[in-house]
């Protein structure tokens, strides 16, 4: 038999699953991919210049994986890249017309239906998740010897 400490980890492994499968589900709804749904994310979040590297760097994401993501949003005509002047082998990714209205029409979307979740789970709730979250997030990375990349 499992000892206590040892269940309850498996069963935030779950949810954490669970929780990754509710918004790859929800992003497909939408005719997104889960890391489509976040590079979306990314550019209407972006305050200044958005390049690929911003958002690998962002989401962990490897580069190919972005490069396919951002050539199929080329396809889609949703952006434009455009080097960079400080750094022409850089690119800034910019939203078509068509695409600015898809990106915030989705991720707007997103953030209402996220913000109605949010107000359901109550202040304390919420605050006890984001701080029982940090704490596990840095003990985690405590006991691996990795530091947080900020």
């Amino acid at each position: 038999m499992k000892d206590k400490a040892a269940a309850q980890l498996q069963q935030y492994m779950e949810l954490w699953r669970e929780s990754n499968v509710a918004y790859e589900e929800w992003a497909k709804r939408k005719g997104l991919s889960y890391f489509e749904l976040l590079t979306l994310l990314s550019l209407v979040e972006a305050q200044e210049d958005c390049t690929q590297t911003d958002i690998c760097r962002q989401w962990l994401f490897p580069k190919q994986t972005v490069h396919c993501i951002l050539k199929n949003f080329q396809k889609r005509e949703w952006i434009v890249l455009l080097p960079l002047e400080r750094d022409r082998r850089n690119k800034r990714i910019l939203f078509t017309d068509q695409g600015r209205a898809f990106a915030e029409k989705v991720i707007g979307e997103l953030q209402r239906h996220e913000q109605v979740v949010w107000k359901k789970l109550g202040e304390q709730r919420a605050e006890a998740l984001l701080e029982n979250t940090d704490l596990f997030n840095q003990y985690f990375k405590e006991g691996d010897g990795i530091h947080a990349h900020s």
